[in-house]
């Protein structure tokens, strides 16, 4: 799905009415839709609803949900903030309400709006629309205040009200919605900080804009939509699913070799062979029995240079490589994984110290034969580009799309919204997981995600796209069965197997 920013959406609806769909007609498909999902969330009827309505088309979208809230049997009040309505069509819908529906001025009538909204049911957000740009005034902020304390279950119209559509900004105050209806396309403020916290849970609707147009708008970047595993034959066997090399761990690290490992096996690579550093021999063989383990030579239980001859002859019948996960910040990790990586002739997955140990030579990356895939979390993202955490959660699209078409590299910039940039200037942003993945381990099981497709020769891009919504969607299936907070990514390594059933 595309993620449009304010003006393309403009421009949709442009060429919606160019080709003889009105305004109103958008307006009321709008507010039909809305009402529609409302509907379908919670029950309407005899249930008490306040529709609080700005004066430009955000609040005209309002009035129309409003009229069918009424027509569905709810008991409704609108309240207007900012007075009558200030476009044709949204004066055209207030005159359609109902007699029996109450609408009361909020600049006049504040103590009793307040009131209604802190006791309704329903509540439906329709003050501000895309276009905010300024400062909501002193009243205006304590009504969105007043609007995020009520227990009723809030909907916004498009965006929350105080939200900056395109920068995903909070001017002052912004209501907080449970539930955000938006129009054709999902807009940046749904999937960015800080203003992604305010959304709750995002649904697109169409409005009557013909598919046509929607694929030819411009678009900010893309979702990372539900993919295709690729079907096993009957003839297949270990050498068709691919060959993987895993450089992690060192002492005191073991867990993220052995988590790494454990779920590039559950995603069907057919061979995994295992570096080790010899203090956590035992352990990875008892916790990965299927793979095959490469004892290396250790300096104090790190890895070092003196690994890399034996690591390259493993690396020559391998079809991907990952390294980094665990492996500690050494000179000679340092020299080891720089080594690789201007060796290997297959995609290499770099992720955590692997990160870390590069970040001071970063060029190396500009020198590699093959496809190099980094998986940042914000902080390592920070060392790779310069630029502060706040600064990098503020752009978070922009960051990555910068660093992979600067470097020539893939970016997985993980996080709330998890960023997948390709060198190619594609961008996509995942919209599933929790916040119960935000665990030690939980990025190490999606580097062995990546590794074992990538080793059963997906496409790049196919793949770790494909691996980013298998991680969040059993992330997911965890914190359901298990809750977010005690869900741990070994659970959802072991969730693997019902996931992949379905699919």
């Amino acid at each position: 799905m595309k993620i449009i920013d304010r003006q393309t959406m403009l421009q949709a609806e442009e060429m919606a009415f160019a080709s003889g769909i009105s305004y109103l007609r958008l307006m009321e498909n709008a507010g039909v839709a809305v009402a529609r999902v409302i509907r379908e969330t919670v029950d309407v009827k005899n249930k008490n609803a306040v529709v609080v309505c700005g004066a430009g088309n955000n609040g005209g979208d309002g009035f129309v949900v409003a009229r069918k809230l009424f027509e569905n049997f709810a008991t409704v009040s609108v309240v207007l903030v900012g007075g009558t309505p200030s476009t044709h069509n949204a004066k055209e819908n207030f005159e359609k309400l109902s007699g029996d529906i109450k609408i009361l001025d909020y600049t006049k009538f504040s103590d009793t709006c307040n009131n209604l909204i802190l006791n309704c049911d329903i509540l439906v957000d329709a003050v501000f629309g895309t276009g905010l740009s300024r400062e909501p005034d002193s009243l205006i902020t304590r009504l969105f205040g007043i609007m995020s304390k009520s227990s009723a279950t809030t909907f916004s119209v498009d965006l929350p009200s105080g939200v900056v559509c395109d920068t995903a900004e909070i001017k002052t105050s912004c209501v907080k919605a449970d539930y955000t209806v938006t129009f054709e396309c999902l807009k940046p403020c749904h999937i960015l900080p800080p203003s992604n916290e305010f959304c709750g849970k995002v649904t697109p609707v169409k409005i009557g804009i013909d598919e046509e147009i929607i694929e030819r708008l411009p678009y900010v970047c893309k979702t990372i939509d539900k993919p295709t595993i690729r079907k096993r034959r009957k003839n297949d066997h270990k050498g068709t699913f691919g060959k993987g090399l895993s450089i992690c761990g060192s002492y005191g690290m073991p867990g993220a070799a052995v988590i790494a490992a454990k779920s590039a096996l559950r995603c069907g690579i057919g061979i995994l062979k295992m570096a080790c550093v010899k203090e956590n021999y035992e352990i990875s063989a008892i916790s990965a029995p299927e793979a095959v383990l490469i004892p290396c030579k250790t300096n104090g239980g790190k890895y070092s240079l003196s690994d890399f001859s034996l690591l390259k002859e493993h690396l020559n019948t391998s079809d991907a490589l990952l390294v980094g996960c665990g492996i500690g910040v050494s000179q000679g990790a340092r020299e080891l994984i720089c080594k690789l990586i201007l060796e290997s002739t297959v995609p290499v997955i770099i992720d955590a110290d692997g990160i870390n140990c590069i970040s001071s030579c970063i060029d190396i990356i500009k020198q590699a034969k093959a496809p190099i895939i980094l998986t940042p979390h914000p902080a390592e993202m920070s060392r790779l580009c310069g630029k502060s955490i706040s600064e990098i959660e503020s752009s978070r699209i922009d960051t990555a799309s910068e660093f992979a078409n600067r470097y020539g590299v893939y970016v997985i910039l993980k996080g709330a919204n998890t960023v997948v940039a390709t060198p190619k200037g594609e961008t996509f942003v995942n919209l599933l997981g929790n916040a119960g993945m935000a665990k030690a381990g939980s990025g190490d099981m999606l580097s062995g995600i990546i590794l074992a497709l990538l080793a059963q020769g997906y496409e790049i891009t196919e793949g770790v796209k494909s691996a980013v919504w298998l991680h969040s969607t059993v992330g997911d299936m965890a914190a359901e069965k298990l809750s977010e907070t005690a869900m741990l990514p070994t659970d959802m390594i072991n969730l693997l197997p019902d996931l992949l059933r379905r699919l």
